[in-house]
C-alpha cells in the first residue's frame, strides 16, 4: 500500500512539472558547431545529464540496471525500494571527417562516467571515473567497401539503414541498459563492409570475446576464466577464449519498405578440465563451439513526407548468445564431468517510436530473453548445470539474517532464471533547439518479470520490478 501511495503521488509530482514547460519556447536557427583542423573537420558531441530512477525493489545499481538481479518478494531487497539521482550518464566525444582523394575517412570517440575506480563512491565527491564508450576510425572507399577498427557497436546490434557505423537502431530510453531483449554489445571490432548495390550490402566482423558463466553444484576440477592481470581488473573475471567472435551480416534497405537485416554470430568458448590422476584421460582444454542467427526490421512510417512512426523488430537465437542481450543471461554452464556446455539462448525486442511533432518522441519497447534448462545430475545425485529441477528455491522468497550489515544473505535460492520479460514506455521533449544546442527532458516507465526454472517441488519464484526514471539534458548543438 504504501508503495502505490508513492508511486501515485511520484507520478503527480511529474505530470505537474510538466505543466510548467512550455509548450514551445522561441528558437534561434539550427547551426552545426565544428571546427576545422587542417584538412579534418571536427565536431563536439555529447550532452550534460541531470537524470533520477526510482525501483520498487532494491537492486544497489545506479542509472543502468542489473536486470538479471531483480530481488524476489520476501528477501532484504525485495522490501527495500530504491532512489538514486545521478549526472554520470553525461556524454562528451568528438565526430572528425575528412577525405583523401575519393576515400571519405571518419573518427569517432565518445565516454562517459559511468566507469568505477577503486576508489569511486558517493560519500562527498562522487569521483567516477570517465570510461570508454566507443573510439573508432573508418575508411570508405570509391568500390563500395568500408573498412573500421577499434571500439564500437557490434555488428550484431540491429541498425536503421545499411550496417555502418552510428546508424544502429539504439532504444531512446534514459535507461542506461536499454531494453531487454535488445542484442547488442561495445567492444573491440574490425568491421569490412561491402556495398553490393543502393539496397543490399554485407558485412564481416571479428570481434572481442567474452564468455558469460553461470552454475550450481559444481565440481572442482575445472578452470574457466582467471581475474584480470596487467591492465585488466583485477576484480573481475576474464574467461581465456580461444579466437575472437565473428559476425556476418546481410542487409537490404529497399527505397520506400524500410530496412531489413539477417545476422549470424560463430564463437568457439574453452575451459580446461584438470585431472591430475590421468584417471579420466588426464588434464585437458575443451572447446566448445557457439552459434546464433538473427533477425532485424525498422520500418518508418511516412505522412506528410514526415517520418511520424518507426517500428522495429528484431531477435537473435542460438547457443551461446546470452551475453549479447541486455539482461546478461550466461552463454555456458559446465556439466558433471567439468566440461563446458553452451546454453540455449534467445533475444527479441518489439519498438515503437512515434514523432507526433518536431519537439517531440514517445517510444514503446516490448522485449524478452530466454536461457533454455541445461541441467546434469553428478555422481552423489546432485543437480548440475543451469535450471534443474533439482535445485532448492524454497528459499528464494524467504528473508534471511544477513550476512553483515552490508551483505544481505539471499538463504537457500538457487533459482535460475528461464525468461525476462520488460514492457517500456516514455517519451522525449524538446523545448528548446537552436544554436545554443538543444534543451530536451524525459520520462520512462518500465516494468520487469524474471521467471525462473522450477526446482524441487516445483516451486518456480517469479520477482517483479517496477522502475521509474527521470531525464533533463542539454545536448551540444
Amino acid at each position: 500500500m504504501q508503495t502505490s501511495t508513492f508511486l501515485r503521488r511520484a507520478l503527480l509530482a511529474l505530470l505537474a512539472t510538466a505543466a510548467l514547460v512550455p509548450a514551445r519556447a522561441a528558437r534561434a536557427q539550427d547551426s552545426t558547431a565544428s571546427i576545422k583542423y587542417k584538412a579534418v573537420t571536427i565536431t563536439p558531441i555529447g550532452f550534460v545529464a541531470a537524470e533520477g530512477v526510482y525501483r520498487q525493489r532494491n537492486i544497489t545499481a545506479d542509472i543502468g540496471s542489473s536486470y538479471n538481479a531483480i530481488p524476489f518478494s520476501g528477501t532484504t531487497n525485495g522490501n527495500m525500494s530504491e532512489s538514486r539521482v545521478t549526472g554520470r550518464q553525461s556524454r562528451i566525444g568528438l565526430a572528425l571527417a575528412s577525405a583523401v582523394g575519393k576515400t571519405k575517412v571518419n573518427g569517432y570517440w565518445e565516454s562517459d562516467f559511468l566507469g568505477v575506480g577503486t576508489t569511486s563512491n558517493s560519500n562527498e565527491s562522487n569521483s567516477y571515473v570517465l570510461r570508454l564508450r566507443q573510439f573508432w576510425g573508418s575508411a570508405a572507399f570509391e568500390n563500395g567497401w568500408t573498412l573500421s577498427g577499434g571500439q564500437m557497436w557490434s555488428l550484431v546490434t540491429p541498425n536503421k539503414t545499411g550496417m555502418l557505423n552510428r546508424t544502429e537502431a539504439v532504444p531512446l530510453t534514459i535507461e542506461a541498459q536499454y531494453a531487454a531483449g535488445f542484442s547488442w554489445a561495445r567492444q573491440f571490432g574490425f568491421r569490412a563492409v561491402n556495398k553490393l548495390s543502393d539496397e543490399t550490402s554485407f558485412g564481416l566482423a571479428i570481434e572481442g570475446s567474452q564468455t558469460t558463466f553461470s552454475g550450481r553444484n559444481l565440481p572442482a576440477n575445472f578452470v574457466i576464466g582467471q581475474t584480470g592481470g596487467s591492465l585488466l581488473n583485477g576484480t573481475t573475471t576474464y574467461s581465456t577464449d580461444v579466437s575472437p567472435d565473428l559476425v556476418a551480416k546481410l542487409a537490404f534497405d529497399p527505397k520506400g519498405f524500410g530496412h531489413w537485416e539477417l545476422k549470424a554470430v560463430g564463437r568457439q568458448m574453452r575451459d580446461r578440465i584438470v585431472d591430475p590422476s590421468n584417471a579420466n584421460g588426464g588434464s585437458r582444454n575443451v572447446t566448445s563451439t557457439a552459434y546464433g542467427v538473427g533477425f532485424g526490421v525498422f520500418y518508418p512510417v511516412m505522412m506528410d513526407k514526415r517520418d511520424i512512426v518507426d517500428i522495429g523488430l528484431s531477435g537473435l537465437y542460438g547457443n551461446g548468445v546470452g551475453r549479447y542481450g541486455s539482461v546478461q543471461l550466461p552463454d555456458a554452464t559446465i556439466g558433471a564431468d567439468g566440461s563446458l556446455k553452451p546454453i540455449t539462448a534467445g533475444q527479441a525486442l518489439l519498438s515503437i517510436e512515434a514523432h507526433p511533432t518536431t519537439d517531440l518522441d514517445v517510444y514503446a519497447y516490448g522485449g524478452a530473453e530466454y536461457a533454455d534448462r541445461t541441467a546434469f545430475v553428478n555422481s552423489t545425485g546432485k543437480g548440475v548445470g543451469y535450471g534443474s529441477d533439482l535445485n532448492n528455491n524454497s528459499g528464494c522468497t524467504t528473508e534471511a539474517a544477513p550476512t553483515n550489515q552490508t551483505t544481505p544473505n539471499s538463504g537457500s535460492c538457487a533459482a535460475d532464471t528461464r525468461a525476462f520479460w520488460q514492457g517500456n514506455v516514455g517519451f522525449w521533449y524538446r523545448f528548446y533547439k537552436g544554436a545554443a544546442g538543444t534543451l530536451q527532458w524525459g520520462l520512462q516507465y518500465s516494468y520487469n518479470s524474471k521467471n525462473t526454472w522450477s526446482g524441487v517441488g516445483g516451486l518456480q519464484p517469479e520477482a517483479i520490478d517496477n522502475m521509474f526514471f527521470a531525464s533533463f539534458r542539454y545536448v551540444l548543438p
